[in-house]
C-alpha cells in the first residue's frame, strides 16, 4: 500500500508533462523550415525518413531497457535527448545538422514510446485499477495534442517573423516537462531476473511470433504509419501546393491536434458503446475517405475534411494500445509496445522517401491521394482482429 500511495501522483505528473511536451512551436512549419535550407521535397522527406529509420534501430532495445532498468530513468533520459535534438534543429542550416537532429530525436522518441504506456499501466495495476487503462491512456493521449494545439497557434504567428524563433521558444515548455519527470515514482512491476537486453528482446520476440493478434495489429500499424504519417509530416507542403496562406497553417495544425485530443478523450466511451473492433473498422475506413475528399477540395472544405481525420486518429490509438496490453505480461510490456512502434517507424522510413519522390514526379496532391487509397487496406485487416471488449 505504501508503494501504491507513493506512485499515486504518477498519472497527474504524466498528464502535465504530456501537455508541456506537446508545446512544440515549430510543429506547423517544420517541413517549411527544412525546405528553407534543403530546397527540395525529396530532401525534406529524407530527413524524416532518417529519423524514422533510426527509430526503427532504437525502438525495441530502448523498450527492453525500460523493462529491465526502470521506466522513470528511461523517461528522464528521453526528454534530455529531446532537448539536445532541439538544439541541433535550431542551429541547423544544412543536411548534416538536420540529420543529427533526426537521430537524436528518434532516440528520444524511442526511449519514451512504449515506456510511457508501460508506466501508466503498471501504476494502475499496482492499485488494482488496470481496467481504467484505456480511459487513462486516452486522456494522456488527449493532452499531448492539446499542448501541440497551443504551440501550433502561437508557432504560426512566430513563423511570420522567423521560422527559427519557433524552435528557440520550444526550449521553455520542453525543459519544464523534463524537470516534472523527476517527481515520478517507479511503480512495482514484474521484472526479469537478468539485465541482458538482447536476451529480453529474444524472449519477447518468441511471444510475438506465437500471437496472431499481435502480428495482425503490428502489420496494420505498419501501413497506417507508413502512409498516414508520411502524409502528416509533409502536410505543410501540401497546404502550400493548395495555396493556403501560411498564417492558417497554425490553425490547421491546432485544430488537427485539438480534434486528435478530443478523439483520444472519447475513445473509451465510443469503444465501450460500439465495441473495439467495430470502432477500429469505422475510423480506419473514414480517415482515408476524408483525406481523399480534402485533396479534391479547396479553401474551408479542404481544411475541414483534413482536420477531421485527426478525430479518427485519436479514437483508434488507445484501442490499439489496450488490445496490445491484453496480450502481454508486465515484464515484457514496454518491449512489446515498442515493437509496435518499431513497425510504425519502419513503415515511415521506407515510405517517406517514396512519398517525396512521387510528390516531385507528379504532385504532392497525387502522392497524398495514392497514400489514402493504400490506407483503405487497414480496415480489411482489422476485420480479422479479436475484439476482446
Amino acid at each position: 500500500m505504501k508503494t501504491a500511495a507513493r506512485s499515486s501522483w504518477n498519472i497527474p505528473i504524466m498528464y502535465l508533462s504530456s501537455v508541456m511536451g506537446g508545446i512544440l512551436f515549430f510543429l506547423p512549419v517544420l517541413a517549411l523550415y527544412f525546405e528553407e535550407s534543403l530546397f527540395t521535397t525529396t530532401n525534406v522527406a529524407i530527413v524524416f525518413s532518417v529519423e524514422a529509420f533510426c527509430a526503427v534501430l532504437f525502438e525495441v532495445p530502448t523498450g527492453a531497457a525500460a523493462d529491465l532498468f526502470g521506466r522513470k530513468k528511461i523517461l528522464i533520459l528521453a526528454y534530455l535527448f529531446t532537448l539536445f535534438a532541439i538544439g541541433f534543429l535550431y542551429f541547423g542550416g544544412g543536411m548534416r545538422m538536420f540529420i543529427i537532429y533526426a537521430i537524436l530525436n528518434a532516440f528520444a522518441r524511442s526511449l519514451s514510446s512504449g515506456t510511457e504506456s508501460a508506466l501508466i499501466y503498471d501504476t494502475l495495476q499496482e492499485s488494482g485499477q488496470e481496467k481504467a487503462y484505456k480511459k487513462t491512456i486516452g486522456t494522456m493521449g488527449a493532452l499531448w495534442p492539446l499542448g501541440a494545439s497551443i504551440g501550433s497557434i502561437i508557432g504560426a504567428y512566430l513563423a511570420r517573423n522567423s521560422l527559427s524563433s519557433t524552435i528557440s521558444w520550444t526550449f521553455l515548455p520542453v525543459t519544464i516537462a523534463f524537470f516534472l519527470l523527476f517527481f515520478l515514482k517507479e511503480p512495482e512491476y514484474e521484472k526479469e531476473d537478468h539485465k541482458n537486453v538482447l536476451k529480453h528482446m529474444l524472449h519477447s520476440s518468441k511471444l510475438i511470433i506465437h500471437s496472431k493478434q499481435l502480428i495482425l495489429i503490428f502489420a496494420a500499424y505498419f501501413i497506417m504509419m507508413a502512409f498516414g504519417e508520411s502524409v502528416h509530416l509533409l502536410s505543410p507542403l501540401f497546404f502550400k501546393f493548395k495555396e493556403v496562406p501560411i498564417e492558417y497553417f497554425g490553425w490547421i495544425s491546432a485544430f488537427s491536434f485539438g480534434l486528435s485530443s478530443l478523439g483520444f478523450y472519447l475513445s473509451n466511451n465510443v469503444s465501450e458503446r460500439f465495441g473495439n473492433k467495430k470502432t477500429l473498422l469505422a475510423v480506419t475506413l473514414l480517415s482515408p475517405i476524408f483525406i481523399l475528399i480534402a485533396t479534391l477540395s479547396t479553401g474551408f472544405p479542404l481544411m475541414f475534411f483534413w482536420v477531421m481525420t485527426s478525430v479518427y486518429f485519436g479514437i483508434k490509438n488507445p484501442i490499439i494500445s489496450h488490445l496490445l496490453n491484453l496480450e502481454v505480461a508486465s515484464s515484457k510490456r514496454a518491449t512489446v509496445l515498442s515493437v509496435n512502434n518499431f513497425m510504425g517507424q519502419l513503415g515511415v522510413a521506407i515510405v517517406a522517401p517514396f512519398f517525396g519522390y512521387l510528390a516531385e514526379l507528379y504532385t504532392i496532391q497525387t502522392a497524398v491521394q495514392i497514400s489514402a487509397l493504400i490506407l483503405m487496406i487497414v480496415p480489411v485487416m482489422f476485420v480479422f482482429v479479436q475484439s476482446k471488449d
